[in-house]
């Protein structure tokens, strides 16, 4: 008997990461599945077969975008023209990547069932694509506690099946052996994690690092530890660091280590904001785009928040420094009053226990791969 295929696609490096952790569940279930797809090196070194590393050259911004097109529109009728010939996968998963995939769903046509894992922020940017997608997508499984609701009298099964971050954001060793190891004992420890894109680290790193020297005016002992992405050079940022006013001791794919050890943290919008709120430990949110993407994003977003803890929360429980307002004078009086004011603090603490427990018990991974094999069992949920 063929053994059934599936085909993936990942545009951006947390949903490679995704798509990976998936895939590897998939396959203690069934080891006859195969797998195909746009993916990283996470879901490659999983064993999907890729066609291209799409989130190599994921786009931030309209301008990335534009420059990019017609690479972008080569990878996308590759793809198509690999599922509907030689592979022929028995179900297609999406993953987040709404420009990509939404687009790639409608070419589709319903000819082949699709589960979108990983809703695109409907809720964040309008609700005008939700009848696009439910039209074309058999099922959605959903991350965030409050997005199942968005897909209700849509026509389209959607299951809450909780967040896999729950099950990976915890250190490697305890804090106590990392403060030992990293020297740490009796110090104020501030964690810096500007993203992992080069224009995030290129336009936020250099805020941080201003806001870390107006810190130190306050806490000369403290320490700083910078979370460098495995995906960026460290050239990187050295060349950045040699504007730092503080000494910053350099950690590569140590986030959540280092995350368990801090009293602080200034963090980047995106996925490391909702790791760092998991770990409970108290930040600041700071952005800074593209003027041009900025001005386009703002008049599409519907949301007062930016930061998914914020926005789960449903009140601002984390400050946000965006655009003109990320200026390292802000950002160093209201980390210094949250890391100084300990009802402050525990009240962060307190909240993102809160926002923690709403994102699902453990094992959302698990509960995903049984949804998926349960569609590709019997074809086309969608009415």
């Amino acid at each position: 008997m063929e053994k059934k295929k599936i085909f993936l696609i990942a545009g951006e490096l947390s949903g490679d990461l995704h798509g990976a952790l998936l895939v590897r569940e998939l396959k203690k279930i069934n080891p006859d599945l195969r797998f195909y797809g746009l993916g990283g090196k996470a879901m490659e070194g999983e064993g999907v077969q890729t066609l291209f590393d799409l989130p190599s050259v994921a786009a931030l911004g309209l301008g990335d975008v534009l420059r990019q097109y017609f690479l972008f529109r080569k990878i996308f009728h590759n793809a198509l023209d690999a599922v509907f010939g030689k592979i022929k996968p028995d179900l297609i998963i999406l993953i987040d990547y709404p420009g990509f995939n939404i687009r790639f769903a409608k070419k589709i046509k319903q000819r082949i069932p699709i589960l979108y894992y990983i809703s695109p922020q409907v809720w964040a940017w309008g609700k005008r694509r939700i009848k696009t997608i439910a039209k074309h997508v058999s099922k959605m499984l959903v991350f965030l506690p409050f997005e199942a609701a968005v897909y209700e009298g849509s026509g389209m099964p959607c299951e809450f099946v909780g967040h896999p971050l729950i099950d990976l954001v915890k250190p490697s060793k305890s804090p106590r052996e990392l403060k030992d190891l990293w020297r740490l004992h009796g110090k104020k420890v501030i964690s810096l994690l500007p993203g992992s894109r080069h224009h995030e680290v290129h336009r936020i790193l250099p805020v941080m690092l201003q806001a870390c020297g107006r810190i130190a005016q306050t806490f000369p002992d403290a320490i700083f530890l910078l979370a460098e992405s495995r995906t960026l050079s460290p050239e990187l940022y050295t060349e950045i660091l040699k504007t730092s006013p503080v000494p910053i001791q350099r950690l590569r794919d140590e986030t959540y280590n280092l995350l368990s050890v801090s009293d602080f943290a200034l963090v980047t919008s995106g996925t490391a904001t909702l790791e760092t709120a998991i770990s409970l430990t108290p930040f600041v949110l700071l952005y800074k785009a593209d003027p041009l993407t900025y001005f386009l994003g703002k008049n599409l977003v519907r949301l007062p928040y930016l930061g998914l803890a914020n926005v789960i929360a449903g009140e601002k429980i984390i400050p946000e420094f965006i655009q003109k307002d990320a200026d390292p004078s802000k950002i160093a009086d209201t980390a210094l009053h949250l890391i100084q004011n300990e009802g402050a603090r525990s009240k962060i603490i307190r909240d993102l226990e809160k926002v923690r427990k709403s994102l699902g018990a453990p094992g959302a991974v698990s509960r995903a791969a049984k949804a998926v094999l349960k569609l590709l069992e019997t074809g086309n949920e969608n009415p």
